[in-house]
């Protein structure tokens, strides 16, 4: 997975990774809020052969968003669930049976704010 914040700082993270922050960020009280899909992106999915793009098609697209932190469609994840997923990392950080490993570098990158999975 790579993430992109709005200072385009990246963070590259094997999506095993990811999953067991996701899970361990709920484990210590994160609720996630789910992303925002990216229109400018989903009208590139749409874009047809004459460069212009099915509104209908993005309408759609952007209806149906369940709010995936899964794929890598670049959905955003806002300020406050960056900062929540944090928060609750930082106190997991506390517990001596969790592996530590790329956990406070990407605390740091989350409290930088909104990011992108890309």
């Amino acid at each position: 997975m790579y993430l992109r914040n709005n200072n385009s700082e990246g963070y590259e993270i094997p999506v095993s990774t990811w999953r067991y922050l996701l899970k361990l960020a709920e484990q210590f009280g994160w609720k996630p809020v789910g992303t925002e899909p990216d229109t400018e992106y989903l009208k590139e999915r749409a874009r047809d052969p004459d460069g212009g793009y099915d509104q209908g098609m993005v309408g759609e697209l952007i209806s149906s968003w369940n709010g995936t932190y899964m794929t890598q469609d670049h959905q955003r994840v806002t300020y406050a669930d960056a900062l929540n997923m944090a928060f609750a990392l930082e106190e997991a950080l506390k517990e001596s049976f969790v592996n530590k490993e790329h956990i406070a570098d990407f605390v740091a990158f989350c409290k930088r704010g909104s990011f992108q999975i890309t």
